[in-house]
């Protein structure tokens, strides 16, 4: 098995300095072989955070991890950052493949490369709280309501799309990628509504003791993707997602959603 160590740049600032990394939350691997910068979360939990030792953590993080072990010729770097940072980093190709529950969306596909292995399910419905007398299965249900979104994620496209098409038929209300300040927003009425996956909906009720509901069916179908930069090597590519489906098929991205997902979320 390839030995792999993760560390922080607080832990050990003398030797990321030496390694030439920047920025306040990195991790890196001491084996040899290609280095390959690589983007993620560090305030999106469960899916990619500081854990209480300022370590990257979470979902996201360790199934890169778990591919990083396979991958004989490539050692990661991982590079934490908030979610639209982390996609202008790859956009700019200071990191080379970024992980931050990335769905498909059109303005992705013509920056980026999606990997070919989903390994989240990422169908997006309209979440809200019935308690205040009202239920939302469509954007068309929508009509007049205050919608919450975190900037530059897939659902803020998708409803920046609805509105391109029906001008002012709601407000969006943009925030960050908090699950905190998201439930609070909906159960104190500030919001009517928000976009956001099964998973998510199941946290914020288990997390929060809540009651949120979902609309009937999803407005949006995506799997969660690993992303390329457009200058990534080929070879890298095809490691990388032969790694993940590997992985997929022995079990080890289910036992990982379920120990940070509290479940299954897994592309079947």
């Amino acid at each position: 098995m390839k030995k792999s160590k993760w560390v922080t740049s607080g832990l050990l600032t003398a030797t990321l300095f030496l390694l030439g990394a920047c920025g306040g939350n990195s991790a890196a691997s001491e084996e040899k072989g290609t280095t390959v910068k690589v983007g993620t979360g560090n305030d999106a939990l469960p899916y990619a955070y500081l854990n209480e030792n300022g370590e990257l953590d979470g979902y996201d993080v360790a199934v890169l991890k778990a591919i990083d072990e396979k991958l004989t010729d490539y050692s990661f770097v991982l590079e934490g950052a908030d979610f639209p940072t982390t996609l202008s980093n790859l956009e700019s190709k200071k990191v080379d493949i970024a992980a931050y529950e990335y769905e498909i969306n059109d303005e992705r596909q013509e920056k980026f490369i999606y990997g070919d292995v989903g390994y989240s399910v990422w169908d997006t419905y309209i979440i809200f709280d019935p308690d205040k007398g009202e239920t939302y299965d469509t954007f068309d249900d929508l009509a007049g309501k205050k919608i919450y979104v975190t900037t530059a994620t897939n659902q803020a496209v998708m409803a920046e799309k609805y509105l391109s098409e029906h001008p002012d038929a709601f407000e969006l209300i943009y925030g960050e990628y908090n699950n905190e300040q998201i439930v609070q927003a909906l159960t104190s009425g500030a919001v009517d509504a928000t976009l956001g996956p099964q998973y998510q909906l199941d946290n914020w009720n288990e997390s929060f003791s809540t009651s949120l509901e979902k609309g009937s069916d999803p407005v949006h179908n995506s799997n969660a993707f690993l992303l390329f930069n457009k200058k990534a090597d080929e070879k890298l590519i095809e490691a990388v997602n032969t790694s993940l489906q590997e992985l997929i098929d022995d079990g080890t991205v289910k036992k990982l959603s379920e120990q940070y997902l509290k479940g299954d979320y897994v592309p079947k």
